[in-house]
């Protein structure tokens, strides 16, 4: 059996993800990426056999694609089937079976899903009264704490796991939650929407017809989007662009 990667390995790897992205181009997309992260596990499983070692670097440069949070996931899990002594050829199979998944999971719940959520939450922050920088901050922190957890959450799954990794995302929470979080972001656009109309100058002074209309708003909105989200996202996106065109004229 080939030797164990190190816990200094293991974490040279994992920092070397945040670069999975360095030197993508159309012919390899992140291959060459996907290789220099596992670059620190690969010099200690193929350790005194420098053709071995080639062999795997030249074979994980290749084409490889997946979303860039979830790569860890592709790192860690290659490098564990790279560590078991896996035929070559299985190898590839596993390498070109991963990429759909790792794309179409992280799609979905990160740029469909979380992010949308951290920025709606931001800007109803504002809307209630943040100072801007406080509501960008809020958003940065938010964001970022779930961002670093897939990563490590991927990476550290793909190294216990290997070959079985694909059974695990299916059975994660992560593709339970995609559906729910993009119908929860319809609901927070609508509140979005009333929270930075709310912002407009002179609106608030309007009493009390601004604030019956501004409720009567914000439950139509926001409750259709919850219930309707294909039919009221629209107009929640209108009126959130009219909104913040009127704020900044």
């Amino acid at each position: 059996m080939s030797p164990m990667p190190t816990r200094s390995d293991l974490t040279t790897a994992f920092l070397r993800t945040f670069a999975i992205q360095g030197s993508w181009n159309y012919r390899t997309l992140v291959g060459g990426g996907l290789a220099y992260a596992m670059l620190p596990l690969l010099l200690r499983i193929h350790a005194g056999n420098p053709v071995a070692l080639a062999a795997a670097l030249r074979r994980h440069a290749s084409s490889f694609n997946g979303h860039p949070y979830l790569c860890p996931m592709a790192v860690g899990a290659l490098a564990r089937v790279e560590q078991d002594g896996l035929e070559p050829e299985k190898i590839e199979r596993f390498r070109t079976a991963l990429r759909g998944p790792l794309g179409a999971v992280g799609d979905r719940v990160v740029w469909a899903g979380w992010r949308p959520l951290c920025f709606l939450l931001a800007i109803i922050g504002f809307g209630l009264g943040l100072e801007a920088w406080k509501a960008a901050l809020i958003f940065l922190l938010v964001y970022n704490a779930g961002h670093l957890w897939l990563r490590l959450w991927g990476y550290r799954r793909g190294w216990q796991e290997g070959l079985n990794v694909g059974a695990v995302l299916t059975r994660s929470t992560l593709k339970r939650i995609a559906g729910p979080m993009m119908v929860v972001n319809q609901f927070l656009l609508g509140l979005a929407t009333v929270a930075v109309v709310l912002t407009i100058p002179g609106l608030r002074g309007i009493e009390p017809f601004a604030g019956v209309v501004a409720v009567a708003v914000a439950a139509t909105v926001g409750v259709g989007g919850f219930l309707k989200p294909g039919r009221i996202s629209p107009v929640s996106v209108f009126l959130l662009l009219m909104a913040g065109a009127v704020w900044f004229g």
